[in-house]
Formats: structure tokens, sequence, C-alpha cells
């Protein structure tokens, strides 16, 4: 069990997950607390996980790629910011533009302007 910092006006400061590939409602809560410092919105995409049906839908026919910028948090730790861009790619897509193997999480961070040279359809 993890020690959630209450936020001095909002308590646990409760916010709904939502799918960062269909924007629906993941089922789940999430207590911000202190970690969000305003109030949370109601709802709001919080990762990169897909909720269940976009998985079975998406991931189980290709990889995501998620758009983003290399930033620095205030230790100093490299972070991947999502610009809101992203796509799926099929598995044999993926292979032959990148000569890899397909992660075994699914998902993928690349760099920005990588989206803008693929084709799609």
């Amino acid at each position: 069990m993890s020690n959630i910092r209450l936020h001095s006006k909002y308590g646990l400061n409760p916010t709904m997950p939502l799918c960062i590939l269909c924007g629906e409602e993941k089922g789940e809560i999430a207590l911000l607390g202190a970690s969000y410092k305003e109030e949370a919105p109601k709802k709001m995409v919080l990762d990169v996980v897909p909720c269940d049906k976009c998985k079975e839908k998406y991931l189980s026919q290709g990889v995501l790629l998620i758009e983003a910028i290399k930033e620095y948090n205030a230790k100093n730790q490299e972070m991947n910011v999502p610009t809101g861009r992203l796509v799926v790619l099929r598995f044999v897509a993926f292979k032959k533009l990148f000569n890899a193997k397909v992660p075994k999480q699914k998902i993928v961070f690349v760099e920005k302007g990588l989206l803008d040279k693929l084709e799609i359809k």
C-alpha cells in the first residue's frame, strides 16, 4: 500500500482515468492527492495504457506508436512527454519499417516528427 499525501484543499483529489485511444472511462478511480497541484478534473488521461477493449481491438493487431518529446523533471530524470499524436502500426509494418521484433508491451515512444514520415492511409 502506498502513502498518498493529501492535497491541502482537495484531500484525496480523485479523478476517473480515460483511455488514451478511445477516450472512454477505464472503470478505475485514481486518488491523486497532492501530486496534482490543482483540483483534479473529474476525468483525464493519466497513462499510455489503453483500456481492455482497445488492447483487444488494437494491440492484438499492432504496436502503439506514441510521439513524445524528451524532458527532464525536477530530479533531472529523463521523461517521455506525449505530444498527443499516436498511431497503431500493424505488426508486419512495424517489423518492416523498424527492422525489429515487436516489443513485449506493444507500446513504443517515438521522436517528434517520425509520424510525419509515415504515409498513413
